[in-house]
């Protein structure tokens, strides 16, 4: 697919100098190029990539720089696991990225079966799984899984399923040759963004879990969804020219353009205003979710300690995935 009346070249892709994004922190750490390693073991371990072009892509991808921006206090025991994720979710993003390349249908059993490796509870019969895909997501899960309550493993585990089942939605409007409406892409690039899955891991990465009641408060989910789409759209922007290099029309940008009559600058631009505004937001609710804490009684200091320990994750990565998009050649057209 191709945009009419545009220099995809000439695009301004990353935000101007006063956006809010470049108010978050960002980080820059020594240990990327130990995750790197760490990637490789497990691209040598695991088995799924077929071929030199798909290691190529794994590189291509920086898991270790992604890692490095995006999860402040990473312990050092959880690196493995947490580099095996990311890593993990490249391959099956390029895995259904391919799959009408290689003229094959929707994997509708492998969807179960990967679905079915993420058991609430993760300790007892270990099932075996056929998918390559599939079992070494079980392996994985059976390092992340014990480390965290049941809550949150029924959280990531639906989080998991929503990216997964967004894959067929995806799929339809590829072949369709168009994405849906604005407010239907929005829900969709949510869960099809793996985003969720992934600000869920910070509280795995820190080994610091966040209560389950203060997860529902209105605040922190206000905080988890603007992060998210944060996260989402800028990288719907970074993405662009090489999606319209493939066809794919499942991008923001298309669907700006497309919904709001702008030329593709006007539609990039008016998504970073967007992005602008849920950033103000996330910094609204955080400072309404302090207030609260102040005078919420039997919210412990460790407890308060976990909660600053998820926001400054959620912040490092709406600052982290634009740095990293930066740096690495995930999206080069």
């Amino acid at each position: 697919m191709t945009l009419p009346n545009d220099d995809l070249d000439a695009l301004r892709i990353f935000p101007g100098p006063d956006h809010l994004l470049y108010r978050l922190p960002s980080r820059t750490e020594p240990d990327g190029h130990r995750l790197d390693d760490l990637v490789r073991h497990w691209a040598d371990a695991c088995g799924l990539l077929e071929d030199a072009s798909a290691h190529k892509r794994l590189g291509d991808a920086a898991v270790g720089d992604l890692i490095t921006s995006c999860y402040p206090g990473l312990r050092p025991d959880r690196a493995a696991p947490l580099a095996g994720w990311i890593s993990w979710l490249f391959v099956i993003d390029d895995y259904y990225d391919r799959l009408d390349v290689r003229g094959e249908e929707y994997p509708d059993t492998l969807t179960e079966e990967i679905i079915d490796a993420l058991p609430v509870e993760p300790r007892g019969h270990i099932r075996h799984h056929e998918a390559p895909l599939a079992r070494e997501l079980a392996r994985l899960w059976r390092h992340i899984a014990p480390q965290l309550s049941r809550w949150w493993r029924m959280r990531f585990a639906t989080h998991v399923a929503h990216f997964l089942t967004a894959f067929r939605y995806e799929r339809m409007h590829r072949r369709e040759g168009l994405p849906p409406g604005l407010r239907a892409y929005a829900e969709l690039r949510r869960a099809s963004s793996s985003v969720t899955a992934c600000l869920d891991l910070l509280e795995y990465a820190t080994g610091r879990e966040v209560p389950s009641l203060l997860h529902e408060t209105r605040q922190l989910r206000t905080m988890f969804g603007k992060a998210t789409d944060v996260v989402a759209w800028v990288n719907d922007v970074v993405s662009l020219r090489k999606e319209l290099g493939i066809g794919d029309t499942n991008n923001g940008i298309v669907v700006v353009r497309r919904e709001l009559g702008l030329d593709t600058q006007g539609a990039i631009d008016h998504v970073y205003r967007a992005v602008d505004r849920d950033i103000e937001e996330f910094l609204d609710a955080e400072a309404e979710l302090w207030r609260m804490c102040e005078h919420w009684n039997g919210v412990t200091d460790a407890e308060q300690s976990a909660l600053a320990l998820l926001s400054d994750g959620m912040k490092a990565w709406m600052r982290g995935n634009l740095d990293w998009s930066v740096r690495a050649n995930r999206y080069a057209a």
